[in-house]
């Protein structure tokens, strides 16, 4: 396979680690905005218990959505980590990609640059050696 091609791939995978990349931001974000709801969901839970004047009429309605938001959140935290580690390998192989890429870069520079030096020397043989002066 030549050079050009290896860089074309090159390219393209990098294109497609960059958008993998980019989805698992994505979904890294939309967990953390579900943990700030659940969050929210309890404080506002726990500020309507500390402000309610029939103490046992929903105490026990309160306590069992208090238990389901912390399981909630548990989850939540438990997805929003290994979401955490699927960014942090996705960057890892878009920057593996990125090097790839400007590695067979640099090589195709060379490698022109080496076939431009060889035309260079091939019409500088092929009109002989010069007469002295």
């Amino acid at each position: 396979m030549t050079t050009r091609l290896r860089l074309l791939r090159a390219q393209r995978l990098l294109k497609v680690q960059e958008q993998m990349r980019g989805l698992a931001e994505r979904d890294l974000a939309a967990n953390r905005a579900q943990v700030a709801r659940v969050e929210a969901d309890r404080a506002a839970m726990l500020s309507t218990l500390a402000g309610e004047t029939m103490h046992g009429l929903f105490l026990d309605a309160a306590a069992r959505r208090l238990r389901a938001l912390a399981t909630e959140a548990t989850e939540l935290s438990a997805t929003s980590t290994r979401l955490s580690d699927i960014l942090k390998a996705r960057g890892l192989a878009e920057k593996r990609a990125e090097r790839q890429a400007d590695s067979l870069l640099k090589r195709r520079d060379h490698e022109r640059e080496q076939h431009a030096l060889l035309e260079q020397l091939d019409l500088m043989t092929a009109r002989g050696p010069r007469p002295p002066d």
